[in-house]
C-alpha cells in the first residue's frame, strides 16, 4: 500500500536544494586555530562560521563531550510531548508529537543550544498508513551555509562564500522553515572546544611519557673508536623491541635527570585532564557532580547539583517549546494539522515523593501559624480537586472542631440507693481521665 496524506498539499518549488556540501577535515587543532574560528564568526564585512563548525564536528569525538551533552540531550528526549485544546488531550495530534520523526526534529532544535543558530526546512507532514504512524520529511540546512547575520538572512550555495542564493525569511520560503536560536550564538561548544583541545595536547604528552619512560631504558657501552661493534650493537637493540636505548662509548656517561616532585610523574597529565573534564561539565551540565565521583559526594552537595541539572533541562524544554508553539504550529497548518486553540507541552513528570515529602512537613510545620491556600497545595502536590469540595471541606472542619465539652455526657453523676451522687467510676473526673488517656 503506497504512503497517503491525510491532509494537506506538498510544497511545490521551494525546497532549499543544490548546496555544495563538503566533508568536515579532521585536522589537529590547537588553540590559535579556535581564536581564529572566533574571529572569522564574528567577521562584520564577510561571516565565516566553516572554520568553527569544522571545529565543533571535530571535538564531537572527545568522550567527555558525548557523556554531558549526550546527557542534557537525553533529559529533553526522553520526555514525551502532549498537545492540549481547552483542557483535553488531543490524541491523535499527541501521537503526531512522539513519532520517530519528531523526535529527530526536536534533537535537532535542541542541537542549536549547543552549536548556535539552527535552520530546518519542513518539506512534508503525512501520515504512512503501512507504519500506521505520522512522519514529517525535513531537511536540516548545512550551518555551514546559513548566515543569519543582520543583512545577511540568506542560504548560500558555497560554505566559504556568502550569497544570497536563498532569502529564508521571505515568502513563499519562510512558510515552512523552522529556526531556532540567536544569529549571533557561538553555541556551547565555543567554551568547551578549548578543553577539548588542551586535554588532546595532554593526552599527547602523557603518551609520550609513558613511551619515553613507563618501559625499561637499555643501555650499551662499547670501547672507543670500534664502530663496528657499536654497528653491530645497535642493529641487535633495533631487532629486540621498540623500548628506548642508548649506545655511547666507555669513555663518556650518560645521566637521566628527572625533574623531582609531581611534574616528573604522570600525575601532572592525569591532573590536567581531569580538571579539562570537569570544565567540559559545568559548561554544559553546570555542575560535576552528577557526571563525575569527585572527593566531596555528599548527597547534600550531589542534590544542589541536582538542582542546577534540572534548572537547565527545564530551561531547554522551554526554549523547544517556544519554537513548537510558534513557528512549528504554523508549519503543521500548513499542512493541514489542526492544531487551533491547542497548546503543545511536555507531559507531567514522575513525582519526587522524597522531595514531596520534605515539602509537605515544611508545610505541615507552619500551617498552625500561617493560613494556606488549599489551591496552592493542590497544584503543588498535583492532586485532583473534588468537585465536591466545599462539602468535604466542611465536614472536615466539623470533625476537626470537635471537643469533649461540646458533648453532653450522659448521667455523669449517677445517684446511689440513698438519692446522693455516687462517687465512683463513672463520675465527670473518670469519664474525662478516661477519654484523654
Amino acid at each position: 500500500m503506497a504512503v497517503k496524506r491525510k491532509q494537506g498539499k506538498t510544497p511545490d518549488n521551494i525546497i532549499v536544494q543544490n548546496i555544495q556540501i563538503h566533508n568536515a577535515p579532521h585536522n589537529t587543532q590547537d588553540i590559535e586555530n579556535w581564536k581564529n574560528a572566533i574571529r572569522a564568526f564574528e567577521n562584520i564585512t564577510n561571516p565565516n562560521r566553516t572554520y568553527l563548525y569544522d571545529l565543533y564536528d571535530d571535538i564531537l569525538l572527545d568522550g567527555q563531550i558525548e557523556a554531558t551533552w549526550g546527557k542534557r540531550r537525553d533529559a529533553v528526549l526522553n520526555k514525551e510531548l502532549v498537545f492540549v485544546r481547552d483542557g483535553v488531550e488531543d490524541e491523535e495530534i499527541t501521537s503526531l508529537l512522539n513519532s520517530p520523526d519528531m523526535r529527530l526534529l526536536i534533537r535537532d532544535l535542541h542541537d542549536s543550544i549547543a552549536w548556535g543558530y539552527t535552520l530546518i526546512q519542513v518539506n512534508n507532514v503525512y501520515y504512512d498508513e503501512d507504519e500506521e504512524t505520522y512522519k514529517i520529511d525535513y531537511d536540516l540546512i548545512p550551518r555551514k551555509h546559513v548566515h543569519p547575520e543582520e543583512g545577511f538572512e540568506c542560504v548560500s550555495r558555497q560554505q566559504s562564500l556568502v550569497s544570497k542564493d536563498w532569502l529564508y525569511r521571505e515568502q513563499p520560503l519562510a512558510n515552512y522553515m523552522l529556526w531556532a536560536g540567536d544569529p549571533t550564538d557561538k553555541g556551547l561548544f565555543v567554551k568547551a572546544a578549548q578543553y577539548v583541545i588542551y586535554k588532546r595536547g595532554g593526552f599527547g604528552d602523557w603518551s609520550q611519557f609513558a613511551e619515553m619512560f613507563g618501559m625499561p631504558f637499555r643501555e650499551l657501552i662499547y670501547d672507543d673508536y670500534d664502530e663496528a661493534t657499536r654497528a653491530k650493537l645497535e642493529q641487535g637493540l633495533q631487532e629486540w623491541g621498540s623500548s628506548g636505548y642508548s649506545i655511547h662509548p666507555r669513555s663518556t656517561e650518560l645521566k637521566i635527570h628527572e625533574t623531582g616532585g609531581s611534574t616528573g610523574s604522570n600525575e601532572v597529565y592525569d591532573r590536567l585532564i581531569q580538571a579539562c573534564d570537569a570544565s567540559i561539565s559545568k559548561i554544559i551540565l553546570g555542575n560535576t557532580l552528577t557526571t563525575e565521583q569527585g572527593d566531596r559526594g555528599a548527597r547534600s552537595l550531589g542534590d544542589v547539583h541536582k538542582e542546577v541539572e534540572e534548572a537547565k533541562t527545564d530551561s531547554d524544554q522551554r526554549f523547544l517549546l517556544a519554537v513548537l508553539n510558534t513557528r512549528f504550529r504554523s508549519i503543521l497548518k500548513r499542512f493541514g494539522v489542526n492544531v487551533t486553540g491547542g497548546v503543545i507541552w511536555y507531559q507531567s513528570p514522575d513525582k519526587d515523593w522524597y522531595e514531596l515529602q520534605v515539602k509537605w512537613n515544611v508545610i505541615n510545620s507552619i500551617s498552625d501559624k500561617l493560613p494556606i491556600d488549599d489551591d496552592y497545595i493542590y497544584e503543588e502536590f498535583d492532586i485532583p480537586k473534588p468537585d465536591n469540595y466545599e462539602e468535604l471541606k466542611e465536614e472536615l472542619r466539623m470533625a476537626h472542631s470537635f471537643t469533649p465539652f461540646e458533648t453532653p455526657l450522659q448521667n455523669p453523676l449517677k445517684e446511689d440507693e440513698t438519692g446522693r451522687p455516687r462517687r465512683g467510676s463513672n463520675n465527670l473526673l473518670n469519664r474525662l481521665k478516661s477519654f484523654f488517656f
